[in-house]
């Protein structure tokens, strides 16, 4: 009779101690939704102004590539090679960032929609100098924003079929 008032006694511990338990994982699991909450909405405010930035970027990149053009700092191919880049800079890199595309495979699809291919854009590439080719080469969406800005930092526009321009 002790043994299974004994064993009664041991049954209702453990049980105590189960429902103890649950009660602490609920209060945890309610703490962990409620911050994943807060997470999942803090990471929507960022992509919303990602996109903001991103657009205001594309737009700006694309006046600067078109006033280069009408200033006759850059010629037909250079410019018919870099403004589809620009126009879509958004569009590239929300591939890369939303998707987990590489730069190219943005690029790919994107160059689909134009009349320029990947081959002219990197013959164009090929003319820039080798801190700009650099950037272009990592193939990231990062790579692609370092390239548009390296673009328009450098003094000169190196050797372009022998013409030496600036912007």
């Amino acid at each position: 009779m002790i043994v299974a008032f004994g064993v009664i006694g041991l049954l209702i511990l453990f049980l105590i101690y189960f429902v103890l338990r649950a009660q602490n994982l609920q209060k945890e699991l309610a703490l962990l939704r409620h911050s994943n909450k807060q997470t999942n909405n803090k990471v929507t405010y960022a992509y919303r102004n990602l996109v903001l930035v991103t657009d205001a970027l594309e737009k700006n990149l694309t006046a600067r590539i078109e006033s280069a053009y009408k200033s006759r700092l850059i010629d037909q191919t250079q410019y018919n090679a870099l403004h589809p880049l620009m126009r879509n800079f958004s569009t590239i890199v929300m591939a890369c960032c939303e998707k987990g595309m590489s730069f190219e495979e943005s690029l790919n699809k994107v160059l689909l929609n134009e009349e320029v291919t990947l081959e002219e854009i990197r013959e164009v590439v090929k003319a820039l100098p080798s801190n700009v080719r650099m950037v272009w080469s990592k193939n990231t969406a990062d790579g692609f924003i370092a390239f548009c800005q390296t673009v328009y930092s450098n003094s000169k526009w190196h050797d372009y079929k022998g013409s030496k321009r600036t912007i």
